[in-house]
């Protein structure tokens, strides 16, 4: 870390229990990733060295889950990407619910509770699809939650549904989706996004959600 009095203060901040201000976590950005890794740690043994009958510090939890790739079918054409196809193409695919239970099925079978589900931005799966495959995945395999889809996916069907980016998050929700990976999100530099997908959304949009819509998340840890 660097040696600053303002980064001393902000490491006895952290292994204080204090929160830091933004700033702060701007000074934290240039820190070795050695003693970065140091504070995230002592903060989770603050957290967590309760839980589990005071044996938190001890016990770190996982989750089994599948990645499930619905459709390769993209209209993106993003230059570093190797998987997506157009329609013409002969290994071009869209899974069917049959298939993706049978997937879901091979986790349950080794204690999974969750399945990833992404795709390409397919130019011509309605809403339909959607809905009627995320009420498949909650009526038969209620158990699994369903992190699925990512934020230009969402703003890809908004496109293709013709609705607003809220209505088509609070329709696959009540459909069962449980949680929003934070794929597509990686950059954030809309000069590189231009650049490399620049058929993809920019790094932000106007719409704002309410606290009680999906929120998007990254650690894979269930559904919000």
């Amino acid at each position: 870390m660097t040696t600053t009095a303002f980064a001393t203060d902000i490491k006895s901040k952290v292994l204080d229990g204090g929160r830091i201000t933004p700033d702060e976590a701007m000074e934290l950005y240039h820190a070795p990733l050695t003693e970065l890794a140091e504070l995230a740690n002592a903060r989770r043994n603050q957290l967590k060295a309760a839980a589990y009958d005071g044996r938190g510090n001890e016990i770190v939890t996982y989750i089994i889950d599948r990645n499930i790739n619905y459709t390769n079918v993209c209209n993106v054409f993003c230059t570093f990407c190797a998987f997506m196809r157009t329609e013409k193409d002969a290994d071009s695919y869209v899974l069917s619910q049959e298939t993706i239970g049978q997937k879901i099925r091979e986790l349950e079978a080794i204690g999974g509770t969750q399945i990833l589900m992404q795709g390409g931005h397919h130019p011509k799966l309605t809403i339909d699809y959607y809905i009627e495959l995320l009420q498949y995945i909650r009526a038969n395999h209620p158990t699994i939650n369903i992190h699925a889809f990512s934020p230009p996916e969402f703003n890809h069907f908004a496109k293709v549904f013709g609705m607003t980016l809220e209505e088509v998050i609070v329709r696959f929700k009540e459909a069962g989706l449980g949680s929003i990976p934070g794929g597509g999100g990686e950059i954030l530099v809309d000069r590189v996004r231009n650049t490399i997908s620049k058929l993809k959304c920019a790094s932000q949009r106007p719409e704002q959600l309410g606290d009680d819509d999906v929120r998007p998340r990254g650690d894979g840890g269930g559904a919000h």
